[in-house]
């Protein structure tokens, strides 16, 4: 940090300038954050201390943190974690940063998951959804899958870490569920690779740089992987049961369209907290 920072308010100021200068889209909320973990602030100290001379010792704290966000690396990880539906969840770079938006999934989920049913989270990633769905609904079997080593691991910590009873399982899609529950399946539920290799050029770079490539980019068009699912969701479903998928909202329309042409039914679309389509649910008939 510079000379001129001596206080927390004055430190905010700074950053909130840097941080818009360096492209963020959410200078100032990026910076009470990184300023509020730094010094092991609550938003409350925060306001009551901000006219508070900071020490050497704390300006040098926010300024290692800063200069990392300030070369675009995501805040989540500079922060070592983020909250997912008011659930503390780590992170840590190689595994996928879950979104604000990916909460809705959880929505869903809930909304036709039977009591005592089954649920299956795929690509699993840090174990966001999984681990969400087994901490508010526990009548439900939740288990999560993912291919990537680290991701599993990431998985199993978080949901140590909050109490949450996950199957996790490492595994191509859908493989791993074991031949008892084939059929038996209430939901599955993915926020699966969606993007073409040619579209990662035009990310932010918190995503571009950062998120592993595999958990975003599916294959020449984006829907290999959700063309995958829609296929193979079927044998694992329970008749009525529910593939739930967070995709890119290009994709979306397309991805309902193939989802009917496969046989699925009560085929339906749905919005982000922005109004932009996102998810798509479709259902195993039940007859």
């Amino acid at each position: 940090m510079t000379a001129r920072a001596s206080t927390a308010a004055q430190l905010l100021a700074e950053l909130t300038d840097r941080f818009a200068e360096a492209g963020i889209a959410s200078p100032r909320a990026d910076a009470r954050w990184l300023v509020r973990h730094a010094l092991r602030w609550s938003a409350a100290d925060l306001t009551l201390s901000a006219d508070r001379p900071l020490s050497d010792d704390q300006l040098k704290a926010v300024a290692l943190l800063a200069d990392r966000r300030a070369r675009r690396e995501p805040l989540q990880l500079v922060l070592g974690g983020t909250s997912f539906r008011g659930h503390p969840l780590k992170l840590r770079p190689g595994v996928f940063i879950p979104r604000p938006e990916t909460e809705l999934m959880v929505e869903l989920v809930l909304a036709v998951a039977p009591a005592g049913g089954v649920v299956v989270e795929t690509c699993s990633g840090s174990g966001a959804i999984a681990c969400a769905i087994a901490v508010e609904r526990p009548d439900l079997r939740v288990m999560a899958i993912d291919s990537d080593p680290a991701s599993v691991d990431l998985t199993a910590e978080n949901a140590v870490d909050l109490g949450a009873k996950v199957d996790v399982r490492r595994g191509e899609l859908l493989d791993p569920v074991p031949a008892a529950l084939r059929g038996r399946v209430d939901v599955v539920v993915a926020n699966p690779p969606y993007l073409a290799a040619d579209e990662v050029a035009d990310l932010e770079p918190e995503v571009a740089a950062w998120d592993p490539p595999a958990a975003l980019v599916a294959g020449p068009t984006g829907h290999e992987v959700s063309d995958g699912l829609i296929a193979s969701a079927p044998r694992y479903l329970t008749p009525g049961g529910c593939l739930v998928l967070e995709l890119d909202e290009r994709r979306v329309p397309e991805t309902a369209i193939r989802a009917r042409e496969a046989g699925l039914v009560s085929v339906e679309t749905y919005v982000d907290l922005t109004n932009r389509p996102r998810f798509v649910s479709a259902c195993r008939p039940t007859a």
